[in-house]
């Protein structure tokens, strides 16, 4: 049987590129950062150019590969045992379309880690996709087998909260107005004025900080 390949649905690397690049300007001063699930090692490529001292760790043999194809430092376990072996250690960890490939109680274990992961002051970055969008939640969500469920805004702040983070940013956003083909774009600012919020917007992001004192 021929394996379907992580990638096989997703966007290209140019897309996500242009996707993660603003996201780099959230770990400026956050060293060394953490990418959990970091996948083909596009955020790497960004932070590493960006001067930013980073590292991933991804489950996958297949997104390893890739990663140290390109240079990368990238272990291949599970980022919760990764996690849980370096408490404090983190100024920064982001995490990339990571949580919804697990279930709720999981996935509150796995933000846990990442709170004891960081130092104090240090940041978590949430990318994940939007279930208010209609295009995600209705068919794009479920071409990957391995998405568990999805997290709305207001569960994955109430979590984060519930574990003693402090929510410093929240969007649900496209990424640029170029990722829209010119020939579609008619037919996208109609759609988005027809359905509002629950159209244009598939990805949600959220930042959030943990405190400043030493446990």
């Amino acid at each position: 049987m021929k394996p379907i390949s992580l990638y096989e649905f997703g966007s290209s690397e140019q897309v996500v590129r242009q996707i993660q690049q603003p996201f780099v300007d959230l770990f400026r001063g956050q060293s060394p950062v953490r990418d959990v699930g970091c996948g083909r090692g596009i955020f790497l490529e960004l932070l590493a150019k960006a001067d930013i001292d980073a590292v991933g760790v991804d489950q996958s043999e297949e997104a390893v590969s890739a990663c140290k194809a390109k240079g990368f430092s990238v272990d291949c376990e599970d980022g919760r045992a990764y996690l849980n072996r370096n408490v404090g250690r983190f100024g920064g960890i982001f995490c990339s379309h990571v949580i919804e490939h697990m279930g709720y109680q999981d996935a509150m274990t796995f933000l846990q880690l990442c709170y004891g992961a960081l130092r104090p002051s240090g940041v978590l970055l949430l990318v994940t996709p939007n279930p208010e969008d209609l295009t995600i939640i209705s068919e794009i969500f479920w071409l990957d087998p391995s998405h568990i469920r999805p997290y709305p805004l207001l569960l994955l702040k109430s979590m984060l909260d519930a574990i003693g983070f402090h929510v410093i940013r929240e969007s649900q956003f496209l990424g640029s107005w170029r990722l829209v083909a010119k020939r579609r774009l008619p037919g996208y600012l109609f759609r988005r004025i027809l359905l509002g919020r629950h159209f244009g917007r598939p990805n949600t992001l959220v930042l959030a900080k943990k405190n400043g004192c030493s446990n």
